[in-house]
């Protein structure tokens, strides 16, 4: 399983898959399948249409122009000028070439109205809990916790590394798992890091893209931020068939459970403040929200493919 919050509310983690520097920059809200709990559902209703892709030799130097254009989707109902992008499609700075260079933002009235309360949400609730976290506890302590809320995700990790028949590293996965719960005190100390076994996170919605699954239409989810389609159904999955999640609970049947889903969230959001600085200090915070998530998760699914770019870490 595997959470993050405000949006990212209470979705944990930090992503390793590379991507480019607007994502860096990421959200709060910007769900890392990879780090945080899956549960959120979704139909599997991609929408009629394929997103433009993006054109080959396109440099990475001109996404910025795109990004910074105001979003068409708070314009006035105005004619639009030849070869405008649509309102319901949102650009993407620099994606991936094996992704959309367009994500299908058609839904984003509503997406806007929630991502208003996830902002609330974030800043009334998420953010205090982090700050007092944070103030209470010394980063020895935090880094410990970080650790093993994300050792406790390699389980579910690993099987769908088998899914995407990375063997290898599946056993990587696994191997690290059984060294960190073992001589790593239940995941508080990374010590298979320290031994070059670095971790390589995964998660069904890239297993799906990993297959060719289009992303679908981009929504925003209530206390759970940015996803698509593709990925809020992946999340589900992963949720249902999260071997850690049979051995606690889940997030709603059991203290443990729900105990891990918090903590994550908390984890997540004392680690970045400077994400949520990025985010609130952008013109328009859902724009760039969305953009950074749909290029993080462009790079997530080229990691499975093995055509990842070596871009900077998000």
């Amino acid at each position: 399983m595997i959470v993050m919050p405000l949006s990212a509310l209470l979705l944990a983690s930090v992503s390793s898959v590379p991507v480019t520097a607007p994502a860096a920059l990421g959200s709060s809200l910007l769900v890392q399948a990879n780090d945080a709990p899956h549960i959120a559902a979704l139909p599997l209703d991609g929408g009629a249409g394929d997103p433009q892709q993006a054109a080959p030799g396109a440099s990475q130097a001109e996404a910025p122009a795109t990004q910074s254009a105001p979003p068409a989707d708070n314009g006035p109902a105005n004619a639009a000028p030849a070869g405008a992008v649509p309102a319901d499609v949102a650009p993407v700075d620099a994606a991936p070439a094996s992704e959309p260079m367009l994500l299908r933002d058609p839904w984003h009235k509503p997406n806007r109205d929630i991502f208003a309360f996830d902002v609330f949400f974030e800043r009334k609730m998420l953010a205090p809990l982090a700050h007092g976290y944070r103030a209470v506890t010394p980063q020895i302590f935090r880094a410990g916790v970080n650790n093993a809320i994300l050792n406790l995700d390699e389980p579910s990790t690993a099987i769908n590394q088998v899914v995407q028949l990375k063997i290898g590293r599946a056993l990587k996965t696994t191997v690290r798992f059984a060294i960190n719960s073992t001589i790593g005190i239940g995941g508080l100390i990374d010590v298979a890091s320290a031994g070059g076994l670095r971790r390589r996170p995964a998660d069904f919605g890239q297993t799906l893209g990993r297959y060719g699954a289009k992303p679908g239409p981009y929504v925003m989810l209530p206390f759970l931020g940015p996803s698509n389609v593709r990925d809020g159904f992946g999340r589900l999955v992963d949720t249902f068939t999260d071997p850690v999640g049979f051995v606690i609970g889940g997030i709603f049947t059991s203290p443990g459970g729900a105990a891990r889903f918090a903590m994550a969230g908390i984890n997540w959001r004392e680690k970045n403040d400077g994400t949520m600085s990025a985010i609130y200090g952008a013109s328009d915070p859902y724009a760039f929200t969305r953009a950074a998530y749909s290029q993080q998760r462009a790079a997530v699914v080229q990691d499975a493919t093995g055509k990842a770019a070596a871009l900077p870490d998000f």
